[in-house]
């Protein structure tokens, strides 16, 4: 059930935002991207930045993926990949053996030949998916620790040579990942390694920069020069670190480092909007990479911080579910609170029911008439007045009274009785007047079987007992009254009689009318208790064993609920304080309210139509899990589509907040506190990734941008509040989001030496080299920065 429940929060929140993004056509890039990710160290980074751009990008079908690789990768119709030489490496000499394996293993020039030829053959392909094909973006990731980066300059402008064949402009940036946080075994090596790079690097950057080397292949193995002319070897190079300029490293830094670069390559390479605003400041990647240069000859270095607001949507969507069940089960247990009278009519346990019974089980009292044909053995009630009537009944018929009562009525119903066996007929009423009726359904059953009454209903058991006790009752008085009837004198009993002569035939027969009707009458009655007993008990036992039955199917309700409850509770384990507030009891008030809306559009009953949950009971014939997926279809299909669940982010948020506050309590959240907590909260989380010596960068260059509505309330406020100090750029990307806000804060300007990772690694560094370790090639330039 958590599986299914996961999937369906994710479903929820991934349909808000590709309904956002099909009315943001901004969140389509503009000119092919191509991602080259350089080492097994960045196969993550390859699966979430995918992942991201393809949950963000409209046209994310068509950004290609290569990743140069020494132990594996990821596999995908738009990834392609080549393995590095890679075992057998010396420790101490890795960077710089596998630098040179690489210009050794002539085949492995040629498959990259290929694959990159395949690359460029595949924007082609996708062209239709971009607006312009005049310019494509080349993004290479690394992670300054990795070996495999020491080839960076080759990967980078063979296929750099390669697409301009085919593209007037390919524009080239660096996003390197370091890893400041020293945790396992090898975390000085492992800093060594990342200082080497950033030494390399430091001298790709430089205006004086070139590189030439035979590095194009044909297929006939004619070597063509690769060049690059005096120019830093990439446009602009980001560096993203786990420690953030406030010194605090944050479990999800690395994945909000994908994000960065995702959201970095949407920024510089969207789609321009087409009503653009003054205010609407769009990113300029040539001013951002002049403003950060400044006047310093030497090459300086940018990083960012990602910040995002959103609606807890996965969390909304199950508290929504669980919500929804509970308003299923509160209406399941509603109908359970029936008038005793309408409870056991349905049952079949009614007077007139038991009517039924006993014209089916007992022939008709006017069959004792027939007794009168039974020839006495004197005719004169001389004879009997003075007798007690059974000396009287004895005397006169020598015991055929009772063989006729024994063979016509007794025998006969006795005989039926044990052969009557009401199960079935149990089973069927309760199927079609409880259980298959949408009005009560398998809750009702499971109530009025339950051994005890409760306050959702009563008991047919504890009916069916007292109906018993009174029965037994009756039968006791009714043995009684017979008895006193046989001990009464003829002459006493209360029959009409004659004192004229000649009547004494006419006062037997008189006597014996009485004797059939009131005597066996009696008789009668006491039979059609004991037939109403044998029934009852039948009942007893039916019912009972089948409230085993229901308890079981309803534990399968109760865990359903259970997992609800727990999923719910779980989504906000995690939680921000702030944006997860009231998400129970504002749902619950929502989801009250709809449930309202479906029952004044298909009937009270709407829970037991086919459309929603049916019969109960025939659908846990398949276990929880089938309860639940038909739970969180409706849900899907009639829930979460009210335009409750659509609302503005910030009169949603701000509605929600203010929920449990009483209409007397003047301390009521504002739209401007909401405003001023929302901007503060962006601000805070929006630190930049990288850690560096404020008081030694001589250069800091920023510019700041909102990703959501233009047009709200909330963006026209964090604009206005960015340009109150205003010493850099503040732009929107405008998107029509529903669902949340981000914010996207750039900075650059610094040096190598600034850096917090560098100053303390350099040391490492040093050791390491005095100590036979070496981390470069003789052919890869480095700066010897101090």
């Amino acid at each position: 059930m958590r599986e299914l429940l996961q999937k369906y929060a994710n479903t929820f929140s991934n349909q808000l935002e590709k309904m956002t993004l099909e009315e943001n056509e901004q969140r389509s890039v503009n000119h092919p991207i191509i991602f080259l990710f350089l080492g097994d160290q960045v196969k993550e980074a390859l699966q979430s930045i995918k992942l991201i751009n393809e949950e963000k990008w409209q046209n994310s079908m068509g950004v290609l993926y290569f990743h140069a690789h020494q132990t594996g990768t990821i596999t995908g119709e738009n990834v392609l990949s080549i393995q590095l030489p890679w075992e057998g490496l010396d420790r101490k000499l890795k960077r710089k053996d596998m630098f040179e394996a690489f210009y050794r293993d002539e085949t492995k020039l040629i498959e990259l030949n290929k694959t990159f030829r395949r690359l460029s053959s595949k924007i082609a392909e996708y062209g239709k998916v971009y607006s312009s094909l005049k310019k494509v973006n080349l993004c290479v990731v690394t992670a300054a620790s990795d070996p495999a980066n020491i080839l960076i300059q080759e990967f980078t402008l063979l296929l750099k040579s390669i697409l301009q064949e085919s593209f007037r402009l390919v524009e080239v940036d660096l996003y390197g990942l370091l890893q400041a946080k020293q945790d396992g075994d090898h975390f000085a090596l492992s800093t060594s390694l990342g200082i080497s790079f950033l030494k390399e690097l430091d001298s790709y950057q430089n205006d004086e920069f070139t590189f030439e080397k035979d590095l194009q292949l044909t297929e006939d193995h004619l070597r063509l020069p690769v060049s690059h002319q005096p120019s830093p070897l990439f446009d602009l190079v980001y560096l993203l670190s786990d420690k953030n300029e406030a010194g605090l490293i944050s479990s999800d830094a690395h994945q909000q480092n994908y994000g960065i670069i995702s959201n970095l390559n949407l920024l510089k390479n969207r789609k321009m909007i087409t009503d653009y605003h003054e205010k609407m400041d769009s990113y300029n990647h040539q001013d951002f990479k002049r403003g950060i240069r400044g006047n310093s000859p030497e090459p300086v270095y940018a990083s960012a911080g990602f910040a995002k607001v959103n609606r807890p949507n996965k969390a909304i969507s199950l508290y929504a579910a669980s919500h929804f069940f509970n308003e299923f089960l509160a209406s399941l247990k509603a109908v359970g609170l029936q008038p005793r009278e309408t409870v056991l009519n349905l049952l079949d346990l009614s007077e007139e029911a038991f009517q039924k019974y006993f014209q089916n089980c007992l022939p008709p009292i006017e069959k004792l008439a027939d007794m009168n044909g039974l020839m006495s053995v004197a005719n004169s009630y001389q004879t009997v007045k003075r007798m007690s009537i059974r000396e009287a009944e004895e005397y006169l018929y020598e015991g055929g009274t009772n063989r006729f009562f024994q063979a016509n009525f007794d025998g006969p119903v006795r005989e039926h009785m044990q052969g009557l066996h009401l199960k079935e007929r149990i089973l069927s009423c309760l199927d079609e007047h409880v259980i298959n009726n949408e009005k009560y359904g398998l809750y009702c059953a499971y109530l009025w079987t339950s051994p005890t009454s409760s306050e959702f209903g009563i008991s047919v058991i504890e009916e069916i007992q007292k109906l018993l006790r009174h029965t037994k009752d009756d039968l006791l008085q009714a043995e009684a009254r017979l008895e006193l009837l046989y001990q009464q004198m003829v002459d006493g009993c209360d029959f009409k009689k004659s004192y004229l002569p000649f009547s004494d035939k006419k006062n037997l027969n008189s006597f014996q009318h009485y004797l059939f009707d009131v005597v066996y009458g009696a008789k009668y009655e006491i039979i059609k208790l004991e037939v109403k007993q044998t029934i009852l008990k039948q009942y007893q036992a039916v019912l009972e064993e089948n409230h085993l039955y229901f308890r079981k199917k309803i534990e399968l309700v109760d865990q359903v609920k259970s997992s609800l409850k727990q999923a719910a509770a779980e989504s906000l384990y995690d939680s921000d304080d702030y944006l997860d507030k009231n998400i129970a009891e504002y749902y619950a008030d929502i989801i009250s309210g709809i449930t309202a809306k479906l029952k004044e559009k298909h009937g009270p009953h709407f829970f037991s139509d086919e459309r929603f949950f049916g019969n109960l009971l025939a659908l846990l014939k398949n276990g929880t899990n089938a309860l639940l997926e038909r739970l969180l279809l409706v849900c899907n299909r009639d829930v979460l589509t009210q335009e409750e669940f659509h609302r503005n982010f910030e009169d949603e948020l701000l509605e929600r907040a203010n929920v449990m506050t009483p209409y007397e309590n003047r301390d009521v959240l504002s739209k401007e506190d909401l405003f001023k907590q929302l901007y503060t909260r962006l601000h805070e989380n929006s630190a930049i990734q990288i850690e560096v010596y404020n008081y030694t960068q001589e250069h800091r260059f920023e510019e700041k941008y909102f990703f959501g509505d233009f047009y709200s309330k909330f963006m026209n406020f964090a604009l206005e509040k960015e340009q109150e100090n205003r010493h850099f750029k503040v732009g929107c990307a405008h998107e029509k989001k529903s669902s949340g806000i981000e914010k996207l804060a750039l900075m650059g300007g610094f040096k190598l030496t600034d850096l917090m990772y560098y100053r303390n690694g350099e040391k490492y560094y040093k050791t390491y080299m005095e100590n036979g370790y070496e981390f470069h090639s003789k052919s890869v330039k480095t700066n010897s920065i101090s």
